[in-house]
């Protein structure tokens, strides 16, 4: 029977230098096929040919043939068992140095040669098995695990089968396996206090970077007694990278790619309970909220306003640098934890630098728009001690920058009782405005305008009022930011829109045609059914549609271009007069006036009570001239401010100089008074001679 050569076989090579006997059987000729150096010791052997075709069974008596077809089986039934383990009740006779009572252990090996070998450990031969040993032997022949010993300078002593098909052929030392060599401080530190350790590394192979579980094995040689290291490891990329999209799942924000809410109370959490407050160190909590995002939100489309996050997110990232790390809790909420040079200046530059990395405009879907955050900002631990307060301390700061439109506040002790107070304001009148509508607690006043020409009353428009049961009259700006963004203003609007052409109605069945302005919100604009919204209440209250002004603002135009262009056209298609409010203070694109079909300009009233503004007024009136559309200004307050507006050829005013918004009892004596009498309801004409 031919010889194994160990050159062929690097398995051969390995278990050679183990300090078991080892030997291999053919089980179909129950012969000894090899035996490594240590079998052949104890044998007295001096080489493998003294060993090799010997009979297996006359070594060991006690054993037959169906007892190694049985082992082989049950190697086979059971590969997670990869030993079966054999008594010996008798002992040998043989030239060989048969050894006395033992039991061995077997596994199968397999050899193209032969298909039927056995892999034989001798046990129990008058001395203990170093254990170690035992388990190379089985492991480096057996597992799909990456078995591999190292020295104590780390240089490649062996490797099984499954190690050198993985390491690259350059690798001869543990640094030259590890991506990251400084990672050997791991070993060595954990090596340092007990006699193995578990870890998971990033390593070099044939086939590319891979994640690696590893179990490191401190060992000594049994020959040399020198330390030697025993790796064992499985591949755990996969793994590794599973756990990562968990971690991101549960840990990012998935639109911006910035640590999410989950993240940042994880942070905090460590930064909190690494000590003593004493001993922490201190941090800045910078707390931001994007001033108009939800305007922006609801005329473009959500696409539009997660383009603007993303954006948003960049440049905070870059304005912050490595101070700290920026998180997104949701909506246009974000906050950032500086945890480098706290100190109050340097938390104002901070503050003051995302201000600036912010103004620039970000292009959205075609348009340029500029979003300022409103910033909070407290420190620890001068400003709270847990993340609960500190928290609530950075957004009331935030409320407060908001509210007196500063760009940052820093919070102080005062704030909070004030915040406090308002948010419980807010928080019952967000729940007494969802049932106001259904208990008819709103009343629509009314502001006239008045032709610069003859200063007659021209129309009127419809301003919304709450006669709230406890708080009495709640003026709009308490509560059309709320309905805003809670929704409520699609209910609350639809309420305004039927009631100003029911009044409408009224005043023409009694022989007055006053048109009636009506202002459109933003949410109801992006609404799919502003259109039926429209015609029902014409339907409902029999109003001439060319009595009825819809006012809308800038931030409605930037949406997408067909969809706007195609909502008022067909509302003009009604006979719907259409007015752009607030003009000069959104983005002034002149292409709207030009695209759409708009039939009147609102000046902002900013305009008249701005001395640095008011000379933008004459431009804007020629613009007006120029497009053939009517300017309405507001905001007229003083006879100087009229008489400047009718020389500069201005159509329409409206102001507190003219009349304040009032009931519609009211508004109908004062219509009457100046300059709409009754008239015949077949009367076309809209009379006014008068001056008010």
């Amino acid at each position: 029977m031919s010889q194994l050569d160990p050159r062929s076989d690097v398995r051969l090579q390995v278990l050679a230098q183990i300090s078991v006997p080892l030997c291999l059987v053919d089980v179909d000729a129950l012969q000894i096929i090899w035996a490594n150096d240590c079998a052949m010791r104890h044998w007295s052997a001096d080489s493998n040919d003294d060993i090799n075709g010997v009979d297996f069974l006359s070594k060991f008596p006690g054993l037959t043939r169906e007892d190694m077809q049985a082992a082989l089986a049950s190697c086979r039934q059971d590969r997670s068992a990869t030993t079966e383990r054999l008594p010996i009740d008798k002992a040998g006779e043989s030239s060989l140095n048969t050894l006395g009572s033992m039991t061995i252990r077997v596994s199968e090996f397999e050899q193209h040669e032969r298909p039927n070998v056995l892999l034989i450990e001798l046990c129990d031969y008058g001395k203990d098995i170093d254990q170690e040993a035992h388990f190379q032997t089985v492991a480096l022949t057996q597992t799909p695990s990456m078995i591999s010993s190292f020295d104590e300078n780390f240089k490649l002593v062996y490797s099984n089968p499954a190690a050198q098909e993985c390491m690259t052929p350059e690798c001869k030392s543990l640094q030259e396996l590890l991506l990251n060599p400084s990672d050997l401080h791991i070993i060595f530190n954990g090596n340092d206090e007990t006699d193995h350790i578990d870890c998971e590394l990033e390593v070099n192979t044939r086939h590319g970077t891979q994640w690696h579980s590893m179990h490191i094995q401190l060992s000594t040689h049994p020959i040399s007694g020198k330390r030697t290291y025993l790796l064992t490891a499985s591949n755990a990329t996969e793994q590794r990278r599973a756990r990562q999209a968990a971690y991101s799942l549960a840990y990012n924000d998935s639109l911006t790619g910035l640590p999410n809410r989950a993240a940042l109370n994880r942070f905090l959490e460590e930064l909190l309970d690494s000590g003593s407050t004493e001993s922490q160190l201190p941090f800045g909590i910078f707390f931001l909220d994007l001033d108009r995002f939800k305007v922006i939100n609801d005329s473009l489309g959500h696409a539009a306003g997660d383009q603007l996050l993303i954006d948003t997110a960049q440049r905070l990232r870059q304005a912050l640098g490595a101070r700290g790390t920026v998180y997104r809790l949701g909506g246009d909420e974000f906050v950032m934890i500086v945890t480098d040079k706290v100190k109050h200046n340097e938390l104002k530059k901070i503050a003051e630098n995302v201000l600036f990395a912010t103004a620039e405009p970000v292009t959205v879907s075609e348009h340029d728009i500029r979003v300022l955050p409103s910033i909070g900002i407290c420190r620890f631990p001068e400003d709270g001690v847990c993340i609960d307060t500190l928290m609530e301390h950075a957004d009331a700061a935030m409320y407060i920058a908001k509210a007196h439109k500063s760009g940052y506040c820093f919070y102080d002790e005062k704030m909070s009782n004030q915040i406090s107070e308002k948010i419980k304001d807010r928080l019952g009148l967000e729940n007494d405005l969802a049932t106001a509508v259904e208990n008819g607690e709103f009343e629509l006043y009314f502001q006239p305008k008045v032709a610069c020409r003859n200063l007659a009353v021209s129309s009127v428009e419809a301003l919304i009022r709450w006669h709230h049961p406890s708080r009495g009259m709640v003026p709009p700006d308490k509560f059309i930011g709320i309905a805003e963004e809670t929704g409520q203003i699609i209910d609350l609007g639809n309420w305004v829109l039927t009631a100003a052409m029911r009044q409408q109605r009224n005043w023409q069945d009694q022989g007055m045609r006053i048109p009636v302005s009506v202002n459109i919100s933003a949410r109801q604009f992006s609404a799919n059914d502003l259109l039926a919204n429209v015609s029902d209440a014409l339907s409902q209250t029999g109003c001439d549609p060319h009595m009825i002004e819809l006012e809308i603002t800038e931030s409605m135009l930037i949406g997408e271009p067909d969809t706007v262009h195609s909502v008022l056209q067909q509302l003009s298609s009604m006979g719907i007069r259409l007015a752009l409010d607030d003009f000069g203070t959104g983005y002034s694109n002149l292409a709207y006036l030009q695209k759409y079909p708009l039939d009147c300009l609102k000046i902002d009233r900013i305009f008249l009570a701005e001395q640095r503004r008011s000379m933008l007024l004459g431009t804007i009136l020629n613009i007006g001239k120029v497009l053939g559309v009517e300017v309405v200004a507001e905001g007229v307050e003083t006879a100087t401010q009229a008489d400047w507006l009718i020389a500069r050829g201005c159509d329409h005013m409206q102001g507190f100089y003219f009349s304040k918004p009032m009931p519609v009892t009211e508004t109908t004596r004062y219509l009457v008074d100046n300059g709409v009498p009754l008239t015949s309801a077949n009367d076309e004409t809209i009379h006014g001679d008068r001056a008010a």
